[in-house]
């Protein structure tokens, strides 16, 4: 697992919960044992706030919509961000948390 990969996400294991999440945590805590990772989901419509970030065939990425997921209810991953969008996010959470 990486930074920047879409996940399809199955909350409590439930299919009819089903969502794609971008995993935002770095490469050194997604490639660890642990078992809570950092995402956002992946939004249909653009949210219309300067935090959002495309991403082409998928959807928009929320910066300010950040959580932390189960590695185990990680089902597939279906895609890699561009590093032109991955940087287009970490600005983005750089300046929903002001760092």
């Amino acid at each position: 697992m990486r930074r920047g990969e879409l996940w399809i996400y199955y909350p409590h294991g439930s299919p009819q919960r089903r969502r794609t999440v971008v995993l935002i945590s770095s490469d050194g805590i997604n490639e660890s044992s642990r078992q809570w990772l950092i995402a956002a989901e992946i939004l249909d419509q653009d949210p219309q706030d300067i935090l959002a970030v495309s991403v082409p065939q998928h959807g928009w990425v929320h910066a300010g919509n950040i959580g932390r997921i189960y590695r185990g209810w990680l089902a597939e991953c279906v895609d890699v961000m561009g590093a032109d969008e991955l940087d287009r996010l970490d600005t983005a959470l750089r300046a929903a948390m002001d760092l």
